[in-house]
């Protein structure tokens, strides 16, 4: 509300870029002292699977299903309208070694945008076009392309989509917090409006940037949106984060 509310006192095009850079670095500092805290706690309390924060097996397939299934109920909160399927192929199976609520985060907010583009794109049809999700697992990374047929970005939206602030969507709701708890369960309540703040993508994608991943986008106005999340694989990400 305060980046909304200081926005008129700054030059139009130099906004954005200011406020970019001062919430890239509060969201970082945040989630820095977020895992150093709970790698401090994992010392006392082991959990089968981790190593500290780290997940060692972590099901990419397990973490979408969770994710579509949170922001279908909530897209179904908002609109009262039949879903998209969600489907997922590729190397489905993959499991790699990640921070859990990283990911769970950065899909949450990349489906939940899928969920409302289709829905808003096809209002008047009982079978929506599916939400695809492809999973690639390669020798020094792995990616996760979601893929939905809903209604695009206009060259005006493609361009701002990482702004802070910036939002395209315009029923009123209640505002999701970008500072959630990180390391939290995925489905809190705080995290449960379907957009409006315009700080969902610009977070995940200063999320990604920090573990050395991309965040890339491919629309087609009209037709449909492609976000690929392309992470390091673990091995190769321990030799570039610099806490």
């Amino acid at each position: 509300k305060g980046i909304h509310e200081s926005q008129p006192h700054f030059n139009g095009e130099e906004f954005p870029i200011i406020v970019k850079k001062i919430m890239d670095q509060i969201v970082i500092n945040r989630l820095c002292n977020r895992i150093l805290a709970r790698h401090h706690l994992s010392m006392h309390v082991q959990r089968e699977g981790y190593i500290s924060v780290v997940h060692t097996e972590l099901s990419l397939k397990s973490m979408i299903k969770r994710n579509a299934a949170f922001a279908a109920n909530v897209c179904q909160n908002v609109y009262m309208d039949t879903l998209p399927e969600v489907l997922i192929d590729g190397h489905a199976d993959t499991k790699v070694a990640f921070i859990p609520n990283i990911i769970d985060y950065v899909l949450r907010e990349i489906l939940k945008n899928s969920f409302r583009a289709t829905v808003e794109g096809h209002q008047h049809k009982v079978e929506k076009p599916p939400i695809i999700c492809t999973i690639c697992n390669a020798e020094d990374y792995w990616t996760i392309r979601i893929s939905d047929r809903g209604v695009g970005m206009t060259d005006r939206t493609f361009q701002q989509v990482e702004n802070y602030c910036y939002t395209s969507f315009k029923q009123e709701q209640t505002y999701s917090l970008a500072f959630g708890d990180i390391l939290g369960p995925a489905n809190q309540d705080r995290s449960s409006s379907l957009a409006g703040y315009g700080v969902g993508i610009p977070v995940s994608k200063a999320y990604i940037n920090f573990v050395n991943g991309l965040m890339q986008y491919q629309t087609l106005p009209g037709i449909g949106t492609d976000v690929y999340i392309k992470v390091p694989q673990l091995s190769r990400m321990l030799d570039e984060v610099k806490f």
